[in-house]
């Protein structure tokens, strides 16, 4: 990204990060991380350690860094911004693999399921294998024939009152997928309506420019 201003046109990088359920984001202004007379790489081993020892609720932790940034003195300003993802009981992941699938790449597709089958297995439920697989390969097919751009198709386990399978396939189109009927006679307009009889539950979510798919699969805690 290039932003101009008096000193001419500033290169800056752009990244994208995805945040699972439960963690957080914290941005601050230099006032939070600096201390008189020490280095900065200090502070900011100290700010870590302080959110790491710190409270769960990102209220609290705000309160105790503002505490903490007041109590050490300094002249400069401090702003901070915390942000926490939360999913409906803020599920913790604890098992994650991703495959990019191109589109007119049949061996990435292919990939894309050896992956999810051997993931479901080697994670002990081996039973929804066949289901999970062809939930995915839906997914996957509607972003491809729909969408311009490739998909990426993630796996995830998690834990939280119940343990979950979770499929999302994310896309570069902010258009919305609907279930349709296909009718006798059709051949397309069966891959959400396969989704909805196959998990326990489905949804869509905003992904920058784009879009996240995702299906869930309820599964009994291996203890």
């Amino acid at each position: 990204m290039c932003i101009r201003d008096r000193f001419g046109c500033l290169e800056y990088p752009v990244a994208t990060l995805e945040l699972d359920p439960g963690h957080a984001l914290l941005l601050c202004t230099d006032g939070l991380v600096e201390q008189p007379g020490a280095d900065l790489d200090d502070g900011m081993r100290t700010l870590a350690a302080l959110i790491a020892a710190g409270p769960d609720d990102v209220r609290d932790l705000a309160d105790c860094l503002i505490d903490v940034a007041e109590n050490r003195g300094g002249d400069d300003d401090v702003a901070l911004l915390l942000l926490r993802r939360r999913g409906g009981d803020t599920p913790r992941p604890v098992g994650r693999l991703q495959q990019h699938v191109a589109p007119g790449d049949p061996e990435a597709l292919a990939e894309a399921r050896h992956m999810i089958r051997a993931a479901v297995g080697a994670w002990g439920d081996r039973h929804l294998s066949d289901e999970i697989e062809l939930a995915a390969d839906e997914l996957i097919t509607n972003a491809l024939m729909h969408t311009e751009g490739s998909a990426i198709v993630t796996l995830r386990v998690l834990s939280g009152s119940d343990r979950r399978l979770r499929v999302e396939v994310e896309d570069s189109s902010s258009a919305l997928p609907r279930r349709r009927e296909a009718g006798e006679s059709g051949v397309s307009g069966r891959g959400l309506l396969l989704v909805d009889l196959l998990a326990d539950v489905w949804g869509v979510e905003a992904r920058g420019g784009g879009k996240c798919v995702w299906c869930e699969f309820v599964v009994p805690d291996r203890g």
